[in-house]
This record gives C-alpha cells, structure tokens and sequence, in this order.
C-alpha cells in the first residue's frame, strides 16, 4: 500500500486530505503534536513514518487565527519553519525518501494587488508580518537541496468550506445579524 504522510494533519485542509486519501487507498500517517499520532519530538518514529513514502505533505504551523501578539508571531514563525527544518532532518535520515515533499506557504508573500494577479512568474513580494514568514518558511523549505526528494511550495491563501475553514466565522456573524446584502440587494447566508 502506497503511504502519504501528512504533517500538521489534525487541522481543517489535514483532515479532508486524509479522508480522500484513504477513499483513494492510501496509507495515510499524521506528523503531530496532538496526542495518538506520530510525535514530532520521536525521532526513530519520524524517521520511520517518511521511510519509503510517496508523498510528504507538511502542513504544519500556528493558526492565523489569532491575535498578533509578540509572542503568537514568533510562534506563527518558528512553527513553521522549524517544523520544516525537522521534516528535512527526518528526511536526510532515510534511506528510501519521500518521492515528494509538498510544503505548504503562503500566496500573501504577494504584495496586495487589485492592479493584475500575481504569480510565481511575475509577482511582486509584499512586505510586513506575513510576508517576512512566507519569506523564511521558504528559505527553510529550498535551503537544502534533497536529491531523491522533489520538493513544491504551495502558495495557498484563506481556505473556505462548509465544515470549517474561514467561513465558519463569518457564517456565524452573519447569523448573528452582522452580515449584509450583495450588490444584488439578496441577503447571503440567511
């Protein structure tokens, strides 16, 4: 059976991949500090976890959702970046690699554009905060090179569903009455 192992897997994006990843037949394995999954701090576990996987998907790091706070910030860093060093720790340790590494990062790396898209190709780097994240959760990502393993940042930005996601809160303040009307004058989400 083929393995995908998913680091920082309890969260909202973690669990739905999981589920169709098992739906697809796959061997699926959670990286967590949560208890009943494999610990980030057990090395001869992690190690063994990404031995002979097909795909690593690291997903881990700080929610978003909170307060930037001096130390929630400095918690939404190293989250992610020493998470992503200790996955390529794990990953010089094995012998039969992960084929792929898909990490996850951010598309507010982008500077805030309403003028064209932005890209990888002819984007403009913003600045500030979340910027200065995307920027070192990157530099830990490619700063070494992993010969067996191809490695893909993957840029995502809010994600939204009907379980979860970022439109849970607004759901909610919208049926506390906080919510409006579209341009269209029809009430959303009543």
């Amino acid at each position: 059976m083929k393995k995908i192992i998913i680091a920082g897997g309890t969260g909202f994006i973690g669990q739905y991949l999981r589920m169709q990843f098992k739906e697809q037949g796959f061997e699926v394995l959670i990286v967590s500090r949560d208890k009943g999954y494999i610990n980030w701090e057990d090395d001869s576990a992690l190690i063994e976890t990404l031995e002979g996987a097909q795909v690593l998907i690291n997903l881990a790091g700080k929610s978003v959702d909170c307060r930037y706070t001096k130390k929630n910030k400095e918690l939404i860093l190293s989250s992610r970046v020493d998470t992503t060093r200790r996955l390529q720790w794990a990953i010089e340790q094995c012998e039969h690699p992960p084929r792929l590494w898909v990490n996850s990062s951010t598309a507010t790396i982008y500077r805030h554009a309403e003028d064209r898209p932005m890209d990888e190709e002819t984007g403009e780097i913003g600045t500030g905060f979340s910027v200065e994240v995307a920027k070192a959760w990157e530099g830990a990502f490619f700063e070494m090179k992993s010969e067996q393993t191809r490695k893909i940042a993957l840029r995502i930005a809010i994600v939204l569903g009907r379980e979860g996601g970022a439109l849970k809160p607004i759901v909610n303040l919208v049926r506390f009455g906080l919510g409006g009307q579209q341009g269209n004058g029809r009430q959303i989400f009543s």
